[in-house]
């Protein structure tokens, strides 16, 4: 019962705060900027998003905002200058994010907005609902509706999401 009050709340609250954004179709390779959100559930999880983030930072400016469904921040979580990581006890009742690290990366005008979560999760249900990106693109079906360009077909670690998302942005562009 209570769940289902926290999920009322939380969509009154994005249906009464829309954000209106500047939708333009980017490829990865044209992007100046791209902000990254990805879920994080054990150790080979983290290491597997940082070696995303790590290989978009070659590409250009990246932010990575990291979820936890826990309490607590796990101590491989390494906070940088570009990646932030948030749980639990930093939500509010409903599930908004109370941080200023999350409330700065969704005012962020990011030219991409990339979703590597597999699951349901309110808090990045919020993040892509208040983003301001150009362009925002994901794997996960729970979270399809706040997409640009949806890309099925996603795996766990996120390599192949990140291929196809260069592959179809490419094509969407027309090189």
């Amino acid at each position: 019962m209570f769940d289902f009050i926290k999920r009322y709340a939380l969509k009154k609250h994005l249906a009464e705060n829309i954000v209106n954004r500047e939708r333009q179709v980017i490829s990865l390779r044209e992007a100046k900027t791209i902000g990254m959100i990805c879920e994080i559930s054990d150790e080979d999880s983290y290491k597997a998003n940082f070696a995303i983030f790590s290989k978009l930072q070659t590409i250009t400016k990246v932010q990575m905002v990291g979820y936890i469904n826990e309490q607590f921040v796990p101590f491989y979580c390494l906070e940088q200058l570009a990646a932030d990581y948030f749980c639990q006890k930093n939500l509010n009742w409903f599930g908004k994010p109370t941080m200023v690290q999350v409330d700065d990366f969704i005012q962020t005008d990011f030219d991409i907005l990339l979703d590597f979560t597999h699951n349901s999760l309110a808090p990045v249900q919020y993040m892509l609902h208040q983003n301001h990106s150009k362009f925002v693109v994901g794997g996960n079906v729970n979270h399809k509706e706040y997409y640009d360009l949806m890309i099925e077909g996603a795996d766990e670690n996120g390599k192949k999401l990140l291929e196809n998302i260069y592959v179809y942005t490419q094509k969407l562009i027309g090189e």
